[in-house]
């Protein structure tokens, strides 16, 4: 519809009363109309504008299609790159893991080793501390061995082969004594080597456990991760930082490292066996020489004496039987207490029947009898008791006198045996070194 024919069919609805931009009024034949001032193209210019319009349309739009599947190709491309990329990465972050881990369960197997070396030539090095000190104890019991025999009178005060046996004794000890402290001041040296490789170990360990956290959450991460973000500086290269080479070289050497000193700790806790298996072998030889020279010394006197123990024994015994059977005899002395009562009993009561029935009949003999059977069988008891209490006093005093014997004899071996007592000490230091 025109300009104009819209202008003259609403003229009846438009009051104009002046001209405003590219409009005028008129007046018809119907009324006031308004047309349009400027320039009019056309029907050509009409349909070339629109061929135009089209035709531009339609080449923006296959170009638009072009770019829409370069953007999709481009777009393809660097997603799959970022996806292998990203799967490169996490590939190889397992890889790492995978090589820390190794590492990792090296060193722990090589600290649990060093560890389990560590606390054995700790107890080889107590053990050998330990040796030392017990010297402490044959040193004294030697000493007070030839103190005490020098404490001998008259013609037993003689330097005899127990005397010179001592002396020997003596020597062997103080050879012992050198040669075990030698061998705690080895083992303290070699602990501390051992305590240096160990904590290196235990350092690389640690780094090791925390890189490996660090990787395994760096492995963990992904495009829905929420601890994910920019980070200002991620490619600098942070100060310190080693190659591979120069980072397994590390762990190698700290193993390589404990590997030498255990097998040293090893060799030297062999060398303490060999030794302390020795010297235990001289003492006790030593010892067995000084104690055979005691025992001949003392052997004469001892046969009395094991006879008069021999003695006491038999006694004793007979003193524990004799006084199982007194106890018996008493027992048995008051259980005719009850059967007497009874008896007694029976009697008195039978006094109180009436008249005729008072009657010395069978019942009454028997009771009768029963009474007086009673009262020798309590009084044939009691002369028993009395002369196992006669017997068992004189046991008691040929047990005493026994013991005075015994007594006797004892002091004559008080010297000699109070210093073999002193050396039993010896077998326990001998067994211990």
């Amino acid at each position: 519809m025109s300009a104009t024919t819209y202008a003259n069919k609403n003229a009846t609805c438009v009051s104009m009363t002046s001209t405003s931009g590219d409009y005028k009024t008129g007046n018809g034949p119907t009324g006031t109309y308004l047309t349009k001032t400027g320039t009019t193209f056309a029907p050509n210019d009409w349909h070339n504008s629109n061929s135009i319009i089209s035709s531009t349309a339609t080449r923006q739009q296959g170009g638009s299609l072009e770019i829409r599947q370069a953007a999709r190709q481009l777009r393809n491309d660097t997603d799959n790159k970022t996806n292998w990329g990203q799967n490169d990465n996490t590939t190889r972050l397992y890889d790492r893991m995978s090589d820390i881990t190794a590492w990792k369960d090296k060193l722990e197997q090589t600290i649990a080793d060093t560890n389990a070396e560590i606390a054995a030539l700790t107890t080889h090095k107590e053990r050998t501390e330990t040796a030392l000190t017990n010297m402490n104890t044959p040193f004294e019991v030697v000493h007070d061995n030839l103190a005490t025999r020098s404490i001998r009178v008259s013609i037993d005060l003689v330097d005899d082969e127990v005397n010179q046996e001592l002396n020997k004794e003596v020597e062997v000890i103080n050879g012992i004594k050198e040669k075990l402290q030698q061998k705690v001041n080895e083992a303290f040296q070699q602990l501390c080597a051992l305590q240096d490789a160990y904590n290196a170990m235990c350092d690389d360990l640690a780094d090791k456990m925390h890189c490996l956290d660090v990787d395994q959450a760096c492995h963990s991460l992904t495009n829905q991760s929420a601890n994910i973000g920019f980070h200002a500086g991620a490619n600098c290269i942070k100060e310190g930082i080693v190659m591979p080479d120069a980072w397994d070289g590390h762990s190698n050497y700290n193993t390589q490292r404990a590997v030498a000193e255990m097998k040293a700790s090893t060799a030297l806790r062999e060398a303490i066996n060999n030794m302390i298996e020795q010297t235990s072998n001289d003492l006790e030889a030593q010892r067995l020489r000084t104690e055979y020279a005691f025992r001949k010394r003392i052997h004469e006197v001892q046969m009395a004496k094991d006879e008069l123990e021999w003695q006491q024994r038999n006694t004793k015994r007979e003193i524990d039987v004799l006084s199982d059977d007194i106890r018996g005899l008493k027992q048995a002395i008051t259980d005719k207490d009850k059967p007497l009562e009874v008896a007694e009993t029976r009697s008195e009561n039978r006094t109180y029947r009436p008249r005729v029935e008072l009657c010395r009949d069978e019942p009454h003999d028997g009771i009768i009898a029963e009474r007086n059977d009673l009262l020798n069988t309590v009084s044939t008891l009691i002369d028993q008791h009395n002369i196992a209490e006669d017997a068992h006093t004189q046991l008691k005093q040929t047990l005493n006198r026994l013991d005075e014997d015994w007594s006797i004899k004892s002091n004559s071996l008080e010297l000699e045996e109070r210093c073999m007592t002193k050396r039993q000490k010896l077998l326990l230091v001998s067994h211990n070194v």
